[in-house]
């Protein structure tokens, strides 16, 4: 048997000849734990010798402990053994610089930049404070950085044209930042030279061959209002490859093309409209080239509001796009058994614009009731596809026809706001919930249709207000229904206004008398008196009050009480129309949606244009 001093013998030495293999091997070994090490392996060894007679060695830790401890100091005095200290990385110095710009020290960060040792730095980092420079808007500082980071060493990527470029576009004032179009010129610029240079030394680098870069360029010069040079830009991309343009190219162009629309509303409308036809038969040339050329709703979608404002004939090409990408038919064509992938919340909205806008209002409400039948509810995405924003282009729809004497608009438009109510409340749809400007547009196609029950049946549904409870002659007040928060809405200037001209429309004088039963209900004197909203309301509602308290008075379809009340209206209404005299219409009371005339001579204009195309393709 071994003794127990035997043992504790052959432990000590075994640990003393792992420790020993340890240092030679060059494991670095923390200096806390050498200290542990050593003066357990001392004493141990003390102990042993001690046993064995040995005191002089014991105190001199032995022969073999000299050499270990020789070798220790010598690792010590070399730097080995201790932990080295924590070299700054590229990634820690970036989270540095953007908490020193979030809490607003922005030269504080660049300096801490600068003053780093080389090493630390990349054109990551560099990326990272230039693009803090352009959230705080400081747009020259930004390019002062892209030409520093080049002196020193560090060259420009993909991410830093891009970066730079994104920033640079988001200035929408350009006349006060002339410099800054200049740079973005620049920056253009070099951004080509870089791509020749990926060409040639990296040609397999795709991550470099980037259309980011020119997506916002053309951005930038479609709000700079420099359309030629976009033209210039995309007929010197390439045409084939990683290079050529895809859907976000065609996409800022055909914005370009809308943002020029908005600013020269006359004479170049129609020339940036045939630009958008132009760039749109240029990406189909480049879809057969490239089979991997995708279209996306957000891409017809500004392709058909581009070209809205054109040409009949431009516009008219507008319904061959939504006939063929979305999947809308006109009457008479065949219909697809199901909606277009296409057809989302933005093209359907450009489709009900352009329908409006060529006050072409029953095909509006065509294609609209083509999507409200073939929405499958049990698939939550086309939940989605009708919002607020529809029904409201549906509702002008139905009031164009109204004005043009078309009947049962009305009805068709308590319909469409019952329809959102009923979904809405079934699935929890917010953005389909009507708002004050649903049931505004749904009394004005009352109003123009002059259909006094169906005005009073939508004036429920926003208010809540009983208001059919109405008796001539009586003195009861209408109820109010409680529903859940927010469905109540409150009377305004223009619901009230509606509803007078409704009554005097449909010249029935117990009409009359509810109406302005429903205007004692609603203190229309305080509504006269409210000088913060919209003038031509107020204007229309006093004159619509002082038409209905004479038609009543000439009728004696009235009390005493009544009386006073209503002269004190009549006061008050004088006053107001005259402080509200001259005050702008409103473009949704401006637009009376034409008339019969028009339309047919629109269309007699496109069958012309088709027919000259016709003749000179034959000759």
């Amino acid at each position: 048997m071994i003794s127990s001093q035997g043992r504790k013998t052959a432990r000590t030495v075994t640990l003393k000849l792992d420790w020993w293999r340890s240092i030679n091997s060059g494991i670095t070994v923390d200096s806390s734990l050498e200290r542990k090490q050593s003066s357990f392996l001392g004493r141990a060894s003390e102990r042993h010798s001690t046993h064995q007679g040995h005191s002089d060695k014991a105190r001199a830790g032995g022969p073999s402990n000299s050499r270990f401890r020789a070798q220790l100091d010598r690792r010590r005095r070399d730097g080995e053994g201790v932990q080295k200290k924590h070299l700054l990385q590229p990634y820690d110095l970036s989270i540095q610089l953007k908490r020193l710009c979030s809490e607003g020290d922005l030269d504080g960060a660049i300096e801490r930049l600068k003053s780093t040792p080389r090493d630390a730095q990349n054109t990551a980092v560099w990326n990272t404070m230039i693009s803090e420079c352009l959230s705080a808007e400081r747009y020259q500082l930004s390019y002062d950085l892209f030409i520093d980071m080049k002196r020193r060493g560090f060259s420009p990527n993909n991410i830093t044209f891009s970066t730079m470029l994104n920033g640079i576009s988001l200035i929408k004032d350009w006349p006060k930042y002339s410099k800054q179009l200049q740079n973005a010129h620049s920056l253009y610029e070099s951004y080509l030279k870089h791509l020749e240079s990926v060409k040639f030394h990296e040609a397999d680098n795709l991550k470099e061959l980037s259309l980011q870069p020119f997506v916002a360029y053309i951005q930038i010069l479609g709000d700079a209002g420099d359309y030629n040079k976009i033209f210039d830009v995309y007929f010197a991309m390439d045409q084939e490859g990683p290079l050529a343009p895809d859907r976000f190219v065609f996409t800022a162009m055909f914005k370009a093309i809308s943002a020029r629309q908005k600013r020269s509303r006359l004479l170049l409308a129609t020339d940036a409209a045939s630009d958008a036809k132009h760039v749109w038969m240029q990406m189909e040339k480049v879809m057969q080239r490239n089979p991997d050329f995708v279209l996306d709703p957000g891409l017809i979608a500004t392709a058909i509001r581009a070209l809205t404002r054109g040409s009949p004939n431009d516009q008219t090409f507008a319904f061959t796009i939504i006939h063929d990408q979305l999947g809308l038919s006109k009457p008479g064509e065949d219909m697809p058994k199901r909606l277009s992938n296409n057809l989302n919340a933005w093209t359907l909205d450009a489709t009900l614009q352009l329908c409006n806008s060529m006050q072409k209002h029953r095909l509006a409400v065509h294609f609209m009731r083509q999507v409200m039948d073939k929405i499958n509810w049990d698939k939550v995405w086309m939940r989605y596809l009708i919002d607020a924003h529809h029904i409201h282009k549906l509702l002008r729809a139905y009031a164009g026809l109204a004005s043009l004497g078309s009947l049962n608009e009305s009805n068709e438009a308590l319909e469409a706001l019952e329809w959102s109510i009923r979904n809405d409340a079934i699935y929890h749809l917010p953005k389909l919930t009507p708002t004050a400007q649903s049931y505004h547009l749904a009394l004005m196609t009352c109003c123009r249709s002059a259909d006094w029950p169906t005005a009073v049946r939508v004036y429920e549904l926003m208010t809540g207000v009983e208001a059919s409870q109405f008796e001539p002659g009586g003195n009861r007040s209408p109820t109010v229904r409680k529903r859940s928060e927010g469905k109540n809405l409150p009377t305004d200037v223009e619901t009230m206004s509606f509803l007078l001209r409704t009554a005097l429309a449909a010249n029935n004088v117990t009409h009359i008398q509810h109406a302005m039963w429903l205007a004692d209900f609603a203190c229309v004197d305080a509504l006269l008196s409210d000088t913060h909203t919209a003038a031509f309301y107020r204007s229309k509602l006093a004159s619509s009050v002082t038409e209905a308290t004479k038609r009543l008075q000439d009728a004696g379809a009235f009390t005493q009480e009544q009386e006073k009340t209503w002269s004190s209206y009549r006061s008050l209404a004088r006053q107001v129309l005259k402080s509200t005299k001259g005050s702008p219409t409103p473009g949704v009371e401006e637009e009376r949606l034409g008339n019969i005339r028009k339309l047919v001579e629109m269309d007699n204009y496109v069958a012309f244009e088709m027919a000259s195309r016709s003749t000179k393709s034959r000759t």
